[in-house]
């Protein structure tokens, strides 16, 4: 009697385990854990597969980096006094733009006392660009100059001072974009500015 019992046991363990794996078989569409990414084409109805370059035969070509320096060199008239606790910054931007990317540099300088009420200031921003079209592309340039001035502030009960810095005159423009120079060339712009 024990050994049937044994038996009617393990027969009913085995259809309980194997019962799931079973049913899981009658399953006709397994789930593809790849997905095609595509667009429902509205024209004619079908779902339509994005297709990569790969599978069309066309590898990109490898992009030869396109490197140089943009210069800027900055003549700046003060036309007030430059308080004692402030400073004269210039700035510049050099920007590409292409359908796939953009790119962009940005530098700073410090401008220095030439006479008089005249500073000069100089930026110098080496850049290297993965441009797909380097011979039809521009670069736009942009140029900044300001004052900064810092501040002591004293706590209200005495016990604390911070010096904080605040923006005081500027003058920012764009100029008129030029071609990507050739790799490895300098560009020179030179720029007037009056504060």
């Amino acid at each position: 009697m024990q050994t049937r019992d044994l038996i009617l046991s393990l027969a009913v363990v085995l259809l309980l385990v194997s019962a799931p794996r079973a049913f899981a078989q009658l399953d006709t569409h397994p789930l593809s854990p790849l997905r095609t990414l595509g667009y429902f084409n509205s024209d004619t109805g079908l779902f339509e597969p994005l297709r990569t370059m790969a599978q069309e035969g066309e590898l990109p070509p490898p992009v030869t980096p396109t490197t140089g320096t943009l210069v800027f060199k900055f003549t700046i008239t003060m036309k007030s006094t430059l308080p004692k606790n402030a400073i004269l910054i210039c700035s510049a931007q050099g920007a590409v733009i292409e359908t796939t990317l953009s790119e962009t540099e940005d530098e700073f300088g410090i401008a220095t006392l030439e006479s008089g009420n005249t500073y000069s200031c100089s930026v110098s921003m080496p850049y290297s660009w993965l441009l797909n079209t380097p011979s039809s592309d521009k670069i736009i340039l942009s140029y900044k100059a300001q004052t900064l001035e810092a501040l002591q502030v004293t706590a209200a009960n005495g016990t604390g001072i911070s010096v904080t810095s605040t923006a005081g005159r500027s003058s920012s423009h764009t100029i008129p974009s030029i071609p990507v120079p050739p790799s490895g060339a300098t560009t020179t712009e030179t720029v007037s500015v009056t504060l």
